[in-house]
């Protein structure tokens, strides 16, 4: 988890948890050529892929979206994870009256 360019958690394969915010994602180079990475390790950046690829996000039902990163050369999924929101009745809830809890794994 990043949070004001730094990581704030250095678990990187599972998170679970309460997340009363906004997920934001950075990912892919908006097809700009490649161009090599500075030798600077920096807090915020986990890992760096010199390679081209792409984000494919399905949205499973009402809860669940699933997030894919796919290399453009092979397809193959190299790095995936899901976002859930526990949603109760939601024909039921008001803007007030229900909770908004998001659960990241």
């Amino acid at each position: 988890m990043l949070q004001q360019n730094i990581c704030t958690n250095d678990e990187k394969h599972h998170y679970k948890g309460t997340l009363n915010g906004t997920i934001h994602i950075v990912a892919g180079g908006a097809g700009a050529f490649l161009s090599t990475y500075t030798s600077l390790k920096t807090k915020w950046s986990i890992f760096k892929d010199y390679d081209y690829g792409f984000v494919k996000l399905t949205a499973l039902d009402h809860s669940n979206l699933v997030f894919e990163y796919k290399k453009s050369r092979d397809g193959k999924v190299y790095d995936s994870f899901k976002i859930s929101r526990d949603y109760r009745d939601i024909l039921a809830c008001t803007m007030d009256s229900c909770s908004s809890v998001t659960l990241a794994s």
